[in-house]
Order: structure tokens, then sequence, then C-alpha cells
């Protein structure tokens, strides 16, 4: 649909991801494709920056390396190396993802190619759908880790201790629990619609200098982002497996 502002028309911004066609019943959204987007752009440029693998790193396998270390780092230092060499594949895969969706969603060409007024492209992480599915996935192997590393009896324990409060406290350690999957969700959700929202205000209102500048803050907005998402993940990974870690 198309809204006006100032006499000006633009495409109105909705909260919830807009059709665009059909795959038999299933309802392909402007977030699926960029999402889609998205996975092809990473999956080939793991691809090139392993067939162009040396001993001496070009410019872009240099850049490959120093975030790949960069987040190792990160992760090792706040999960400790043994449970950080476990969990790194999968906060470096939420790390890339989110990254590269975010800075996707700047490029120019989304929010303003439309199909039938609708854009066919738009940032994957202003849909809740996706970020709530990434916390989803996020919470539920953090249960699993507390299982594995600390038994299902050292991992029962936390609902019930101390035990004369246990009616008290399992269900208040079952809403930290599902608050996780809260604060991962809604806060990366939030944000880039927020921003997602503003940008589109602002370029339809202001002169094309001041846009640009903020583009560049949110190119800045949206790293932040994927890292504080990252370090949240390793946190509560952290926080799953650390009876145990402290026992060795």
């Amino acid at each position: 649909m198309l809204g006006k502002l100032f006499g000006i028309e633009f495409h109105e911004i909705s909260m919830g991801a807009e059709k665009l066609f059909y795959l038999g019943p299933i309802p392909i959204t402007n977030t699926i494709l960029t999402t889609w987007v998205v996975m092809v752009l990473l999956v080939t440029l793991a691809f090139v920056v392993r067939k162009r693998i040396s001993l001496i790193p070009g410019a872009l396998q240099s850049i490959v390396e120093m975030v790949i270390e960069t987040v190792y780092n990160l992760v090792k230092n706040i999960a400790g190396e043994r449970v950080g060499n476990i969990i790194f594949p999968l906060i470096m895969t939420l790390f890339l993802f989110i990254l590269t969706a975010n800075w996707l969603g700047l490029l120019p060409g989304f929010g303003t190619i439309t199909y039938h007024h609708v854009p066919i492209f738009r940032p994957p992480n202003s849909d809740l759908n996706t970020t709530l599915a990434m916390a989803l996935i996020t919470v539920f192997l953090v249960q699993v880790a507390g299982i594995a590393y600390r038994g299902l009896k050292g991992y029962l324990k936390e609902f019930v201790t101390p035990p004369i409060l246990a009616p008290l406290m399992a269900p208040i350690h079952l809403v930290s629990e599902l608050s996780h999957i809260l604060s991962l969700s809604a806060r990366l959700f939030g944000n880039i619609f927020g921003g997602d929202v503003v940008l589109t205000v602002i370029f339809v209102m202001l002169p094309p200098l001041i846009p640009a500048v903020f583009l560049l803050l949110e190119s800045l907005f949206g790293l932040i982002q994927a890292i504080i998402f990252a370090v949240l993940s390793t946190i509560y990974f952290s926080m799953a497996t650390a009876a145990h870690e402290a026992e060795h």
C-alpha cells in the first residue's frame, strides 16, 4: 500500500512481512526472499574464500580471518576455551547472518523496488518471525548444553534449589529461561525495525546528504546489534555450563 507524508508518496511500513507469492500452500514474504539472498551471499563467500585460501592471505582472506578470530576470541573469553570451541560455529553463524542481513538492508532498492506495491526486499531482522526463530534455536540449544554438561539431575537441581523454596523457585527459573527468548528476539527486531522506519522517513523528508550520514550510523548500529546478539547467546551458554566448568 502507498502512504503520503507532506504530499510525497512512499511505501507504508508494515509491522509484519508482506507476502510476495506462494510456493504451493507456502507464502513467500519479502523477508524470506531476503533471507535466501543473505544465505546465498554467505555460502558463496565461504566457497570463494576456501578456494583462494593460502599461506600468504590476500585482502579478502585477511578480512575474513580477522572477523573469525575476533569473534572466536570473544566467545572463548566469555565461555572458556572448552565450551567456546563447541559453541563457536553457532555463534559465528548467527553473527554473520545478522550482520549481513542488517547491512544488506541499507543498500539502495530495499523498500523502494516493489511488486504490486509491496517491497520485494526487506531486512530479515525487521521481521519478528526471523529474530524469534533464531532466539528459539539458541535458547533450546542452551538447555541442551546445560543438560549435556551438568546431567539431567544437575540441570533440574536449579529448579528446586533450595528445596524449601522449590514451589517458588521453579516458576521463577522457568520465567528467567523464557525471558532469554524475549531478550534476544525483541531487542533485535525492535532496533532493526525502528531503524528501518527512521531511515524511510528521513529519506522522504530530508536532503540526500543527511540520509547518507544516517546510513553510516545505521551500518555501525547493525554491527552493534550483531555483536549484542552473539554476546548474549554466548553468556547464556556460559551460564548453562558454568557449574560443570567450575568442577574442573
